[in-house]
């Protein structure tokens, strides 16, 4: 089937009924066409509990208008990314494969029709090129979900033809003002958003922390599945974030989870595994992506005599071809029935995490006011447990890693090795002092912020040993191909020098976590002193 591709960018406005649209001579200099209408019709399909509404996806089957077919809206870092498929009875089969990790294997359904009036002008440049769509739509809809309801309004939509246009930013602001100035108001709100009403959230927050933690990276990874499945550099990389996030959430809490879980299905440790399988394939594409642009970007700081085309035009084949055999080992990973299999536990895991009884759950007696305090106490002091658990694994790897960066005589590779086993833990304690609020005396910011920088900088490191990797590789396939392999030898003498300097500030950099954990540690401590003093002066005044 053809799938169609385009960049939605557009700004949507609030007005009256009978507001009069702005005339043709309030675009200027834009020339506008005349006006064409369309009667539109669209059935908008989501799951029971709304998870791809949730997750600002939107798919949608409309007749009318010059664009009639099945819609996919996809969030983008530019824009919506929609995709548009012949007009048909089913939902598209590529459309639901795109969708797959946030439907999983529920049924999709329509839960709202929008009818729209819609009268269109075309507005052009100078040189005659279509650069806006505006629209004037009178808007009636059915909600089908929660009971039904029906609603109308009107609204204007100024959309770019191609966002690519050079000036095309600059002409669709200048539209917006020209419906500013005639009485409209921006709003944010989609027609199926204003249709449907506000989305639940798909868990509870506040039952505990850890279950919030869980939760939200579970969100990022849900987030990002439609990105990484189309092997974006950004979805890829968030979504790998998300899945390592779950994986040290787990593994920091299992004591708590493991009673939260007590009677499940719920397996922790096979969710652990299954979670670091994903990593590695997520992994794979990751880092070709990181060090092809990489590479591309210190390739261009060297004169041709240096770096020729030829060795360029190399680096360039082969991680085209190599970043294509990842990605499609990513797209069949998220398609399989143990990626759907992983999401189901991890959806489970949510249900039952952190509702033990007594815990407020729905049903319960609501909580008193004072007994929610304490709770609240335990939570916050369950996530320091969590980061000081952190940190004594870090602190433990930095004294090992220091002590034999001292007292050994060490390649550059084997430092590389050592400090790659700090970065993770510093990593780990930041996603830990990441639940922590700025609250309460606590001084939590120096420690995240320490732990950020660590983990930046030896991720610059680990960046620069995967990249000399591929240089070698390359650079044989380069030699049995009878190519200059000089190039590739100033880019890894490049990358060499990179990591010794970086490496040269690891112990500062380290040495500012441990302090910035002095510094948590004794706000902590000032903290419980100051709530002493006041639990001993009301206990005189009772």
């Amino acid at each position: 089937m053809a799938i169609s591709e385009t960049v939605e960018v557009e700004s949507k406005f609030e007005v009256g009924a009978d507001a009069p649209a702005p005339s043709a001579e309030a675009f200027a200099p834009l020339a506008a066409d005349d006006p064409v209408e369309h009667q539109l019709s669209a059935t908008y399909y989501d799951t029971a509990d709304l998870s791809l509404t949730r997750h600002k996806v939107t798919l949608r089957r409309r007749t009318g208008g010059d664009d009639a077919g099945w819609h996919l809206k996809l969030p983008g870092r530019d824009g919506r990314l929609e995709l548009q498929a012949p007009l048909g009875d089913e939902v598209p089969t590529e459309f639901v494969d795109a969708v797959a990790g946030l439907v999983r294997r529920r049924e999709l359904s329509p839960i709202a029709r929008i009818d729209n009036q819609r009268r269109v002008t075309l507005l052009r440049d100078a040189d005659g090129t279509a650069v806006v769509e505006f629209c004037d739509d009178r808007v009636t809809t059915e909600s089908l979900v929660a009971g039904g309801s029906a609603s109308g309004w009107r609204e204007w939509e100024a959309e770019l033809v191609d966002p690519t246009l050079p000036h095309s930013g600059e002409a669709l602001a200048a539209v917006a003002a020209a419906c500013i100035a005639a009485g409209a108001q921006a709003s944010s709100s989609s027609k199926l958003a204003r249709a449907v009403g506000p989305v639940p959230e798909a868990w509870d927050r506040g039952v505990s922390p850890v279950r919030d933690a869980l939760g939200e990276d579970l969100r990022q990874l849900l987030d990002h599945d439609p990105a990484a499945r189309r092997v974006t550099m950004t979805g890829v990389h968030q979504m790998r974030v998300a899945v390592r996030g779950l994986r040290s959430t787990i593994g920091s809490y299992a004591t708590e989870l493991d009673a939260g879980t007590a009677g499940s299905d719920v397996d922790l440790a096979g969710l652990i595994e299954e979670l670091k399988v994903l990593a590695a394939v997520l992994g794979k594409v990751r880092d070709i992506q990181v060090v092809d642009q990489r590479l591309g970007t210190i390739a261009a700081e060297y004169p041709e005599d240096v770096v020729t085309l030829q060795t360029r035009q190399r680096l360039r084949s082969e991680f085209d071809a190599e970043e294509q055999r990842a990605g499609e080992r990513v797209i069949a990973a998220l398609l399989s029935d143990r990626y759907l299999d992983l999401l189901d536990a991890l959806h489970e895991l949510m249900r039952v995490a952190g509702t033990e009884p007594g815990r407020g759950q729905p049903g319960e007696e609501p909580i008193p006011a004072e007994a929610g305090k304490r709770r609240r106490r335990e939570a916050e002091e369950m996530v320091l447990r969590g980061v000081d658990r952190q940190f004594a694994k870090f602190s433990k790897t930095r004294t090992r890693t220091e002590r034999d960066l001292a007292s050994l005589d060490l390649s550059l590779a084997q430092r590389e090795e050592l400090t790659h086993v700090v970065r993770k833990r510093a990593k780990a304690l930041r996603r830990n002092v990441g639940s922590l609020p700025d609250r309460d005396g606590l001084n939590v910011a120096p420690l995240r912020t320490a732990c950020q920088r660590l983990h930046t900088v030896l991720g610059e490191v680990q960046d620069s040993v995967t990249a000399r990797r591929w240089i070698r590789r390359i650079a044989r396939r380069a030699e049995a191909a009878g190519e200059s392999t000089f190039g590739f030898g100033v880019l890894f003498e490049h990358e060499r020098g990179f990591s010794e300097r970086t490496l040269a500030g690891f112990e500062n950099d380290a040495a500012t976590v441990t302090a910035a954990y002095r510094e948590l540690s004794e706000s902590r401590r000032a903290v419980r002193r100051k709530k002493s003093k006041g639990g001993k002066r009301s206990r005189k005044k009772g």
